[in-house]
């Protein structure tokens, strides 16, 4: 066989040899004008360069001819001057092409001309580097796009392809290539296409689960001003989670600054669990009021006990006026972090800080912490200090002595709202679009949903055996979960370290002090009572009325009474692990992702050949029939390829990525990037001004509104009834933060 050789001067490399078969010479003849073009490529593969198409003659809508040339054919000219700034340039003016025209009488293409010389060295060992020669394959592609939408980074991604390869060598593409389809293809989204994406989100959990609910505030511009959602299962789950809400608000998860705020409630396994999700315009106390009544319609009508916030002036006046008899709490984990920041200009602020957090910790009653909230100011000379003068105003909202009498479910602070939003900035930032932040939203719903089925499953098949013989601990071991009844123990380990001793006593009542050691000379003391005629307990720590969780003073007590049954209502259903929950039944929402019919079929072929190749694993005489099989289909569908090739119609049924590719879509509006937050240098304005495009922008119209879901504007109100609206998001250089 003959063989063609291509002169390079490629360091360390020998000169290469491309088989004869596979150098383009005059006279030879394609099929279709993709086979000839394929036939260039392989061979510049061969020999070390890549190729473009220079330019292609038409005559109507029929291709006559076209020149294809070696990539680096032509030279760029940069408008920066290159005193300012050098970028890489392939062009060096290569001479090598080839041409190809149609021949009409046998409907084939023939090459009419070749030139084989290069300007430049070529490099076959580095062709597999260049862009044109670099491949994902649909099985990659569908990886990409599944682990993104799973917020996996696009290293981890391109190293499990390395992993699964065998090497970096092994792979016909490199990171880079992963990162630009991520970018290109999945995440790129238009202003006016995200706003219309979020929309049909919306539409599509509403179709999928009536009792998918959602609200919309549009501004005049019909920009989006206000949302919430929440899914059917959160709903559902509001019946028995729904008396003690956290509330926190985060920035940065979407490119319009649209605020993010989370409603989270405690289920009975102390996890943290969804109720319910918000992006708003700004902070002011008309769009909490808003986003408050829609969370509360969304929910029945129902509010709850108790609702966290941070300490935001906003949110205060907002549920006052929303939720009149529902018990506010400010974190107290924000306030005690301020006090550095607040106190830090004073001498020996450390010890105040240490003293103001034992004042506010270690009083047992009001009148205690007033007493000793004073004698903390006079001693450190911090009367006219006005934060904390306004603290002190304030103090039944955020002292925990204020508010321990009710029902907590151990939440003091906003943290675990604020755990759902690290999860959220783990893979979404301040350029994300909204409709990756409701896909990340589906996916924290589903980590919350998976946690609780596993934690149910451990209840109902495993048992955490009693550390005593007390029968009280029996009773919560058969009642509570896991993780309640693990707290349960932890008030009977600490019950060793309490000493009981009877105050008073008078029909059936009982007064006790039980005195805790809780290092070895400190001995706090608290005050306990015990109705033996109404089997009631109560301790002045009231652990069990903010937390649900009997503490050791009680269970010192009833010990000291040789009581062997708790009262049912020291039992709580909130923990129980025997009700039966109906949104244990209710999927959360997940939006099934729109893929186009190729990926589909892609997808459903490679689940079903799982198996087939799992059976054929077992042994070689299996593999070898299932390799066998393999390449009669291959042959069988190759020949069936060949003799559509020549078709042009193009239907629904027989529609595929080739086709599909060739049809004409209309220009597409590119993604705004991160907004500037520094001034540039000057060279950097001279780059930005002679690259500058003009951008267009498209407006999109979405049916947003039905029966149950609706979305109002400032100007008008719309409930109950289907209408066709424009829609679209803020613009991301808007500045609509009111902090």
């Amino acid at each position: 066989m003959g063989v063609f050789t291509v002169l390079t001067r490629c360091l360390l490399q020998p000169v290469s040899v491309v088989d004869d078969e596979l150098v383009p010479k005059v006279g030879m003849t394609f099929t279709t004008l993709e086979d000839a073009g394929k036939f260039y490529r392989n061979y510049a593969k061969a020999a070390g360069f890549s190729t473009r198409v220079r330019c292609t003659n038409r005559k109507g809508n029929e291709i006559k001819n076209q020149l294809i040339t070696c990539s680096r054919e032509g030279k760029w000219k940069s408008k920066i001057s290159p005193a300012e700034k050098t970028n890489p340039t392939a062009g060096l003016n290569c001479p090598a092409r080839i041409y190809i025209h149609t021949l009409k009488d046998v409907g084939a293409w023939i090459i009419s001309k070749v030139v084989l010389d290069h300007s430049h060295p070529c490099c076959p060992s580095k062709a597999e580097m260049l862009k044109q020669h670099r491949e994902l394959s649909m099985s990659i592609r569908r990886t990409i796009e599944n682990n993104e939408e799973a917020g996996i980074r696009p290293s981890k991604t391109y190293q499990s392809f390395v992993a699964a390869a065998g090497g970096h060598r092994e792979l016909n593409f490199i990171e880079k290539d992963v990162r630009n389809y991520i970018t290109r293809e999945v995440r790129n989204v238009s202003e006016q296409e995200d706003a219309k994406e979020f929309g049909k989100y919306l539409l599509r959990m509403k179709e999928k689960n009536p009792n998918f609910f959602f609200e919309l505030q549009l501004e005049e511009d019909q920009s989006i001003k206000l949302a919430f959602w929440a899914d059917a299962r959160s709903r559902a789950a509001f019946e028995y989670f729904g008396d003690v809400i956290s509330f926190d608000t985060t920035y940065n998860t979407n490119r319009y600054n649209l605020v993010c705020g989370s409603f989270v409630g405690v289920n009975h396994h102390g996890q943290s669990t969804l109720l319910g999700c918000s992006l708003m315009k700004n902070e002011e106390i008309e769009s909490f009021k808003w986003l408050f009544q829609s969370w509360i319609r969304c929910m029945g009508g129902n509010a709850p006990k108790g609702f966290l916030t941070d300490q935001c002036a906003s949110m205060k006046r907002a549920l006052e006026a929303c939720m009149p008899t529902t018990v506010h709490r400010w974190c107290i984990w924000h306030i005690m972090k301020k006090i550095p920041s607040k106190l830090n200009g004073y001498k020996g602020h450390a010890d105040i800080e240490q003293e103001m957090s034992q004042v506010v910790w270690n009083s047992q009653s009001k009148d205690s912490f007033d007493r000793n909230w004073n004698d903390f100011l006079l001693n450190f000379g911090l009367g006219d200090n006005k934060w904390l003068s306004d603290l002190y105003e304030d103090r039944h909202i955020w002292v925990p002595i204020y508010l321990d009498h009710h029902f907590w479910a151990g939440m003091r602070s906003t943290q675990r709202s604020e755990s759902m939003h690290s999860f959220f900035n783990k893979y979404i930032t301040r350029n994300s679009s909204l409709i990756q932040f409701v896909k990340q939203y589906d996916n924290c719903l589903g980590s919350r949903e998976q946690a609780e089925r596993e934690s149910d499953a451990a209840d109902f098949h495993t048992v955490i055996p009693c550390a005593t013989k007390s029968c009280i601990e029996a009773q919560f071991q058969d009642a509570y979960t896991h993780a309640k009844f693990r707290e349960v123990q932890a008030q009977f380990r600490g019950k060793a370290n309490c000493i009981t001793r009877l105050k008073n006593s008078a029909l059936g009542y009982s007064v006790y002090e039980v005195g805790e050691q809780v290092s070895s000379s400190i001995f706090n003391k608290f005050v306990v009572t015990y109705d033996s005629v109404a089997a009631e307990v109560k301790c002045h720590c009231l652990l069990f009325e903010s937390r649900g969780i009997l503490c050791r003073h009680a269970l010192s007590v009833l010990s000291f009474e040789q009581v062997s049954q708790v009262s049912p209502r020291y039992i709580l259903e909130r923990w129980s692990k025997k009700v039966k929950r109906r949104h244990t039944h209710i999927k959360s929402s997940h939006d099934e992702p729109l893929m186009e019919p190729r990926s589909k079929r892609f997808d459903q072929l490679v689940f079903r050949s799982q198996n087939i190749c799992e059976f054929a694993s077992e042994s070689e005489e299996l593999t070898a029939i299932l390799h066998r099989a393999y390449d009669n289909v291959m042959a069988e569908m190759e020949a069936l390829k060949a003799k559509r090739k020549g078709t042009s119609s193009l239907s629904h049924e027989d529609a595929n990525l080739e086709s599909v590719n060739e049809l004409q879509s209309p220009p597409r509006i590119r993604t705004r990037g991160r907004p500037k937050n520094r001034l540039g240098s000057k060279l950097e304005k001279q780059i930005a001004n002679a690259t500058k495009k003009k951008k267009t922008k498209v407006l999109s119209e979405i049916n947003l509104f039905d029966a149950a879901s609706a979305a109002h504007s400032n100007c008008s109100q719309y409930q109950g009834h289907v209408m066709s609206y424009q829609f679209r998001v803020p613009a991301a250089g808007d500045n609509w933060l009111g902090v």
